[in-house]
C-alpha cells in the first residue's frame, strides 16, 4: 500500500532575506540577485495546482519535472521552452502507471522508474507493484529500451555520466537499505554494501517500535558521486555518498536545527541544498519557504536561507539556482550574494 502521492530577459530588484550564521548563533543579512526571470511552461499551472511532484535537473542545464495530476513528463529550458513531452498515463499498457522516480542521464537521455498500480476502492490509496520497469528515453522522448527490474519497495535512480545508473530502495526501517549499480542497459553490476552507515537504522529504538515504516530518502548527484538524504518525514538527518564504482565514501549525520526538518535535496556545486519543513509548533519559522546548504563532509550548516515569497527550487545553473515562482507563474534564476561558510576540504 502507498501514499497517493520565452524569452524576455528582464533584471529585476533585489530583495532581501536572512542568513543565518548556525556557528556563532548570530543573524546577518544577505540579499538574493534574480538574475533572470522568464514566464514558466504553463504545463506548470492550473486548477489543480502548479507544484512538480519530481524535479531531474540535466547537466545542459535543462530541468524536467513529472506533473502527477497530468500524466506528464515534461523537459524545458531557462528561456521557459518545452522541449519534450513524455506521456506516462499508460507506460505499462492498460491501467495506471505510478512513476516512481526519474533522472537525466548522459546525452539528454532520461531514466524512469515506473511501476504498475491499481487503485483499492474499498481501502482507499493506490496497490503499487514491487516489480518497477526501466524506460530509456533519448533526448527527443523517443523510447531507446524498457526492461522489467527486480524487486523493490520504492526504488530511487541517479544515473552516472557512463549511463550506468544506481538504484536505492530505503526499505523498512528494521531491514537494511539496498543500492544497487545497473549498466545502461539495466544489467546489474555491483550491490553496495550500505550495512552499519548513516542509512541502517536498525539499531534505532524507532525501528524497533515500527518495523513497517519506511526510511524516506532523497537522491541528488554531483559529478559521479550520488547523495543520499534522509531526514524526510520523521527520519533522522544523515547524508551517505556513493561513487560511480559502489564505494561508500562517507556517511555521516546533518545538523539541521531543531525547529525543522529535510524535504528534498539537490547539490549546488560542493554544497548539499535542502529544501526545509517547519516542525509543527516551531517558534522560529514564518511564512515562505526556508531552504539549508550544508558541508557534505561533516553535515554542518553552511547556511540557512529564508525566501517570504515561497518559490520552489529547481536545479542549480552556472549562474545560480533555479525556481518557479508560483504568484508569478515565471521561472527565475537566484544566486546569493552574501557571505557563506566555508567548506571543509
Amino acid at each position: 500500500m502507498r501514499r497517493s502521492c520565452l524569452a524576455v530577459l528582464l533584471l529585476l530588484p533585489l530583495f532581501t532575506i536572512v542568513l543565518l550564521a548556525p556557528a556563532r548563533g548570530a543573524i546577518a543579512q544577505a540579499t538574493l540577485e534574480v538574475i533572470s526571470s522568464v514566464p514558466a511552461p504553463m504545463e506548470m499551472f492550473g486548477r489543480s495546482g502548479w507544484q512538480p511532484s519530481m524535479v531531474g535537473c540535466g547537466t545542459d542545464e535543462t530541468i524536467t519535472t513529472y506533473l502527477q495530476l497530468r500524466h506528464e513528463i515534461v523537459n524545458f529550458g531557462l528561456n521557459g521552452a518545452v522541449s519534450v513531452r513524455i506521456d506516462t498515463a499508460h507506460l505499462l499498457g492498460p491501467g495506471e502507471s505510478w512513476i516512481e522516480s526519474f533522472a537525466p542521464g548522459p546525452n539528454g537521455e532520461l531514466y524512469v522508474m515506473a511501476a504498475k498500480a491499481t487503485r483499492l476502492r474499498q481501502r482507499g490509496g493506490t496497490y503499487v507493484s514491487g516489480y518497477p520497469t526501466l524506460f530509456r528515453f533519448d533526448a527527443n522522448g523517443g523510447l531507446i529500451i524498457s526492461r522489467r527490474m527486480s524487486r523493490f519497495l520504492a526504488p530511487q535512480i541517479a544515473v552516472f555520466d557512463s549511463g550506468d545508473f544506481l538504484l536505492f530502495d530505503a526499505g523498512p526501517l528494521d531491514k537494511a537499505p539496498e543500492a544497487i549499480i545497473y549498466s545502461a542497459e539495466g544489467v546489474e553490476i555491483k550491490r553496495i554494501a550500505l550495512s552499519g552507515t548513516a542509512l541502517d537504522r536498525r539499531k534505532d529504538k524507532k525501528a524497533k517500535q515500527s518495523p513497517d515504516e519506511t526510511l524516506v530518502a532523497s537522491v541528488a548527484m554531483s559529478g559521479n558521486k550520488v547523495f543520499i538524504s534522509t531526514g524526510i518525514a520523521d527520519n533522522a538527518p544523515t547524508v551517505t555518498i556513493v561513487a560511480d564504482d559502489g564505494k561508500v565514501i562517507a556517511s555521516s549525520s546533518l545538523k539541521v536545527p531543531t525547529d525543522f526538518s529535510l524535504t528534498w535535496t539537490r547539490m549546488e556545486g560542493k554544497r548539499l541544498f535542502a529544501e526545509l519543513e517547519c516542525k509543527p509548533n516551531a517558534v522560529s519559522c514564518r511564512d515562505g519557504s526556508y531552504y539549508a546548504q550544508f558541508d557534505t563532509n561533516g553535515g554542518d550548516v553552511l547556511a540557512i536561507e529564508h525566501d517570504p515569497g515561497g518559490r520552489i527550487p529547481l536545479c542549480n545553473t552556472s549562474s545560480g539556482m533555479s525556481f518557479l515562482n508560483g504568484a508569478e507563474q515565471t521561472l527565475e534564476v537566484i544566486t546569493p550574494t552574501g557571505p557563506k561558510q566555508p567548506i571543509k576540504e
